[in-house]
């Protein structure tokens, strides 16, 4: 998997890590990529099958470079984030936990990934949910 240019370890403290994650290279590149999608950090193009698509909770379906370039550029960081789960399996990874928006309280977020091989150099397709927390 390719990381970003920026590392979730650069960002303490607004964001955090569950001690129980795992600290693999695949979980962290794992976690760089949901950083990314949720405004913090750069995705390469080269990242995206030519097909590639992005399911958002909030948003239509973004398929190829440029509509998914265009959803990533909608997005704003959140205030804080604490990734709570990372689980990386073939070519596949998930990355859970909980972020805080300005105005919009605590959200529980998840980030499905799914790579063309399981060398995890291209995305596929992804999949993103966020909805309120209710604690």
């Amino acid at each position: 998997m390719p990381t970003t240019a920026i590392s979730a370890t650069d960002l303490t403290p607004r964001v955090r890590r569950s001690e129980d994650c795992a600290r693999s290279p695949q979980s962290e590149a794992a976690t760089e990529i949901a950083l990314a999608l949720m405004g913090i950090g750069n995705l390469p193009d080269a990242l995206f099958a030519e097909t590639a698509s992005w399911e958002r909770s909030d948003a239509p379906c973004a398929v190829g470079h440029a509509a998914i370039r265009n959803g990533l550029a909608t997005q704003s960081a959140p205030e804080s984030l604490y990734v709570d789960q990372v689980v990386t399996h073939g070519r596949a990874a998930t990355v859970s936990g909980r972020l805080t928006r300005d105005g919009t309280g605590t959200m529980m977020f998840c980030h499905v990934l799914r790579f063309t091989d399981s060398s995890c150099h291209t995305l596929a397709q992804i999949v993103s949910f966020e909805r309120p927390d209710r604690v």
